[in-house]
């Protein structure tokens, strides 16, 4: 047995290198194919992955494309939602503003509508107190008027009756004595025509009942048409009521945009006002300066005056003694002459007499020269005089020609009756000082003047003579102010001006055309001043 195994082993050991061999070359091949296959699949892969890479990188460059369009639409979306923003938050601001103009108009317009109806209220009620008296009158009329017919038909009754001229002259003639009869025939006369009168009398009483009856009817004709009109304009109010109070609800409900707007306006309108105050407290040192100058050269030239006038009246007082002195000297001469005169006539010798006649010519020309003074004397006086008076009346009047003084007593008499200061059609969308429009009682408005609401090409006009003191621009618009003496009057939002500072102007000259506000409407704004101190301007112009 171990022989057999062994000689089973070594055939098998001298077969086996044929085998083997042949197995090993195949597989050697297959190992070879497979390593082929291998580097090509492995080739084929490096491909893929290449065209994998590309294919990525295309992907990722087309995907970066993307997002690009993708963040410029959605930045251009995100900027046409802005403008749309924009363009609505200005629509609600100029609806908002819109709403509040028109409700100031229409809390106006209520109220004027009120004051109308109120108005034409009474008139009815005049009218028909007036028809009811008229009523009264009419029947009393009536009442007398058949009572004088029954009076005059009873009268008429009896004299048809009684006609006859016979029965007349019996009455007549059956007088008892003289008297009565001439009583009789006067009775008889006086009947007749007081029986005539009593026609007229019935007549016009007639023609006075027709017209009554005829004013009656106008009064109930224009009570009517009165009570009609009331009830129009009672529609209208109510119709004016309820639009204010939709627009009043519209605002509440955009409350807090009312409210920012409100303080926008009123930044830009504190702005406008503190660069007024600063002119207007420039001119105001200006003027107190030019007054103290005024007054320094007033005071000069009264003292001055003053001056003249003592070195006339002392003038004066010389002309008036060298008058004096003259008239004296004139009246010793004229005695002297009548002496020597006397003393010429008593004079007993040849010697005496000419002594005396000389004294006399002498005396003479003493009292020529002494007329001569006087005369001299009274021409000065009257010239001394009129100088005294002329000075006098300087002093008196030496700040009289202070036209500030006159202008400015001017404007405070014409309080009330200033003309609006804007041409054409208007409405008065904002009042003075600070109130809250109706039904807004959250909404606190603070004006310093008035706003008025024109027409397209409607211009500022001067409420009165003045000079104009400033002109300047503030965003975007123009400010004229006119001084009126001691008054200033302010007017802004201007497109243009038309006259320049330092130029004078009367009542109703024209200083620009208004422009457009941030609503687009044509709004003037006025303010009145009394050197810094506010007016209201409502209670100054018609």
């Amino acid at each position: 047995m171990a022989r057999l195994r062994y000689i089973i082993l070594l055939i098998t050991f001298i077969l086996l290198p044929s085998v083997d061999g042949s197995h090993l070359v195949y597989a050697q091949k297959k190992t070879t194919t497979t390593r082929k296959a291998t580097t090509t699949t492995q080739k084929k892969a490096t491909t893929t992955t290449k065209k994998s890479t590309t294919t990525t990188k295309k992907t990722s460059t087309a995907q970066k494309v993307d997002k690009k369009t993708q963040l410029r639409n959605e930045k251009a979306a995100m900027e046409q939602k802005r403008k749309l923003s924009q363009q609505q938050a200005a629509q609600l601001n100029k609806s908002i503003k819109s709403n509040l103009d028109s409700v100031m108009i229409l809390d106006n317009q209520i109220g004027k509508q009120k004051a109308s109806i109120d108005s034409l209220s009474g008139e009815i009620n005049h009218l028909t107190k007036d028809i009811v008296r008229m009523q009264e009158e009419i029947d009393s009329l009536q009442q007398q008027l058949e009572l004088k017919k029954k009076r005059y038909a009873k009268a008429i009754t009896y004299q048809r009756k009684n006609r006859s001229i016979q029965q007349k002259l019996m009455f007549i003639f059956s007088s008892d004595n003289f008297s009565q009869l001439i009583r009789r025939m006067r009775y008889v006369s006086e009947y007749s025509t007081f029986q005539k009168a009593q026609g007229l009398i019935i007549k016009e009483q007639q023609a006075e009942i027709k017209q009554k009856k005829n004013q009656l009817l106008e009064a109930k004709t224009r009570l009517e048409a009165g009570r009609v009109t009331m009830q129009n304009k009672q529609r209208d109010m109510e119709r004016m009521k309820s639009s204010c109070q939709t627009k009043v609800t519209y605002l509440n409900k955009n409350l807090a945009t009312v409210q920012r707007q409100i303080k926008e306006y009123q930044d830009r309108e504190a702005a406008l006002n503190a660069e007024i105050d600063r002119i207007i407290q420039a001119e105001i040192e200006a003027a107190r300066r030019a007054e103290a100058e005024r007054k320094r050269k007033a005071e000069e030239a009264r003292r001055k005056a003053e001056e003249a006038a003592r070195e006339k009246a002392r003038k004066l007082a010389e002309a008036k003694a060298a008058q004096e002195r003259a008239r004296r000297a004139q009246a010793e001469a004229e005695a002297r002459r009548k002496a020597a005169d006397a003393a010429r006539k008593a004079a007993k010798t040849e010697e005496e007499r000419a002594a005396a006649k000389a004294a006399a010519e002498q005396a003479k020309a003493d009292a020529e020269r002494a007329r001569a003074e006087e005369k001299t004397a009274k021409a000065e006086i009257r010239v001394a005089e009129k100088e005294e008076k002329e000075a006098s009346k300087t002093v008196a009047n030496w700040n009289a020609n202070n036209s500030d003084v006159k202008l400015s007593t001017s404007f405070t008499a014409n309080k009330g009756r200033l003309p609006m200061p804007i041409t054409g059609s208007y409405q008065v969308v904002g009042h003075y000082g600070k109130y809250s429009p109706p039904g807004l009682s959250k909404v606190v408005l603070d004006n310093k003047g008035i706003d008025i609401r024109g027409q397209q090409g409607s211009q500022a006009r001067a409420v009165f003579d003045g000079e104009v003191s400033s002109v300047f621009s503030h965003a975007g618009r123009y400010i004229v102010m006119i001084r009126h003496g001691r008054y200033i009057s302010v007017y802004s939002g201007l497109a243009s001006v038309s006259v320049s500072k330092g130029q004078k102007v009367s009542t109703k000259t024209s200083l620009g055309v208004i422009g457009t506000n941030t609503d687009g409407n044509y709004v003037l704004h006025f303010q009145l001043r009394n050197e810094a101190a506010r007016l209201n301007p409502e209670q100054w112009v018609r």
